[in-house]
Parts: C-alpha cells; structure tokens; sequence
C-alpha cells in the first residue's frame, strides 16, 4: 500500500515494531511508534494518553490503525488517530503485512539443493544433505531473516543471502581457479546457519536470548561439529577448513570473528558475504524509507545517506 502526505487512512493492518511512551514539551504523553508494511517503515505518532495502548499495542503485534499521513521533516509521519490490536492473526494476513524477500521459497529449496549437487567430495556432500535435512534447519532458514535490521532483514531473506554468497564464490571460483571449491562452497551454505537460532520468527525477527548470548557465529560452528561428528571417518582437515570458514566470516576481530580468516576459501567467504550484506543493505534503506526526496534518511549504520 502506498500513502500519500495528507491521506487519510482507515483500518490498514500494520505490524508494530517499535512502540514508546514520551513526554512532549507541555508535558503532554503520547505515544512515538514505527510500524511497518511490507518492507516500509513508518515513523508514526498517538497524541493520545490512554495506558491501555501501552498495555496492548508492542513490539511485534499486528494492529489496524486509522489516521492521516503529514509531511514532517520531509518524510511521511503517520498520525494516528486509532489503534487496534489483531489477536490471532490469519496467515493470510501476516504474508500480507510482513516483509517478504523477492524469492518463491521453494526455488530458494530446489536450488539450495541443486548447489549441494555441484558438490565432489562425498563427505562434504553428505554433510551439506544431513544438515540441510535436520528439523530445525527445514523448519527456520527459509522463512528467517538474516539481519534483525540492517540487511536481508525479511522472511526468507537468511536463505536469499546464503544464495547470493554461494553465487558470489562460484563466481569467485571461475576468476580465481586455485580457489578450493568444496569447502568454499560448502561454508558459503553454512556461514549463517546459526542465525536459525539466533533470530526469533516473525513478525518479531529480534534477537533470542540464545542468539544474544552465543551469537550465530559460534552456534553455526556448533552446529557444523555436530553434525561432522556423526559421519564415520570425516577428515579432520576438511573439518578445520570448514568451521574456520565460519568462524572467520566476518573478517575482523571487532565485528565478531574470534579468528581471523587465515585460508583462501575464507577470505573469499568473508568478501562474498560483504559484498551480500552491503549491496542488499542499501537496496533495503531505499526500500523502507518514507522520504519525499531523492535520497534516504541519513543511515547510522554506513554514516550516509543513499541515493534512491
């Protein structure tokens, strides 16, 4: 749905991501949220004090909202006039309200499997079919995020970054033959496995308490062992070059990595993955914002604003 400055809107379904109590300068309460449809995200404002929207209305929930949209600062504010909560909402609905990445999920299954083909080594290949067999796996990577906010931050988007990494090393591998394609292969499928854990399912998509305290990193590469030791006689070098992969994907010690990327396969995994992030990154700050411009919101994130 796309609104318009001094629309008037009545009954659309939103999801409510952020919801906050504040004071204004004539110690007036009121309401300051960011809901969202789709992919946009609006910054919205209840002039009303009533608790009961507090205790209702919270991160996560859907709620129909009625309202007009203002121009403020040069982008769309909803103001809005009521809010009600959807309990137990249809799935028809939620599909319609969440965000939603721009592949079929089961594409994004025949051709994760379709890359596992292209895999020689038989231990690899079975490790790839074991772990992509397993409940949780089947359940949460193709209807997860891979971000909370930044990048691939809607359902299906974890399965559509771990695609384009593996496209990106194949590509790599066709520049650069020296380039082991096995194992980077193999760990561009992997790299982000541990987010299944780390993410809570929509229309939440925040960070468990599991995901807070391990971090997808080193659950991926718990994972990953697990699974390495239930096959007979897995090679321990194959093993180390895989979970090091993993453990070295986001390329610096001050952004996660607890090692640094010491093989060619993981320098490259870490570069695909980047470039995945970044591109799809930007591409999402344009889709979300609500500016009447030619250019996002300044982005903390890159300390920038982007060109729509």
């Amino acid at each position: 749905m796309q609104l318009n400055v001094n629309q008037k809107f009545e009954n659309i379904a939103v999801a409510v991501r952020q919801i906050t109590r504040k004071t204004d300068q004539n110690n007036k309460n009121y309401y300051h949220l960011q809901v969202s449809i789709g992919l946009k995200n609006y910054d919205s404002k209840i002039w009303n004090d009533d608790e009961k929207i507090g205790e209702e209305i919270i991160p996560g929930c859907l709620a129909y909202i009625s309202g007009i949209a203002r121009d403020f600062k040069g982008s769309l504010q909803l103001h809005i006039s009521n809010i009600q909560r959807i309990w137990n909402p249809s799935q028809e609905l939620l599909n319609s309200i969440l965000p939603s990445g721009y592949v079929n999920e089961n594409d994004m299954v025949l051709e994760i499997n379709d890359i596992i083909s292209t895999i020689s080594n038989p231990f690899i290949k079975t490790l790839l079919e074991n772990i992509f067999a397993m409940p949780d796996v089947k359940k949460h990577f193709y209807k997860k995020a891979a971000g909370a906010e930044i990048h691939h931050a809607y359902q299906g988007g974890l399965a559509q970054h771990t695609i384009e990494v593996v496209k990106l090393i194949q590509s790599y591998c066709k520049i650069f033959s020296y380039i082991k394609y096995d194992i980077a292969v193999a760990a561009a499928l992997l790299h982000d496995i541990g987010k299944i854990y780390e993410l809570s399912s929509f229309p939440e998509n925040k960070y468990t308490t599991k995901g807070r305290l391990l971090g997808h990193i080193s659950l991926g590469a718990d994972l990953v062992s697990r699974a390495i030791s239930e096959i007979k006689d897995f090679p321990n070098d194959l093993k180390y070059d895989l979970i090091h992969c993993i453990l070295s994907h986001h390329g610096t010690l001050d952004m996660g990595s607890p090692v640094l990327p010491m093989t060619i396969e993981a320098i490259a995994v870490h570069n695909a993955d980047k470039a995945s992030a970044e591109i799809n990154a930007f591409h999402l700050a344009i889709e979300r914002d609500t500016g009447l411009d030619g250019w996002t919101e300044y982005n903390p994130t890159y300390r920038r604003s982007i060109k729509k």
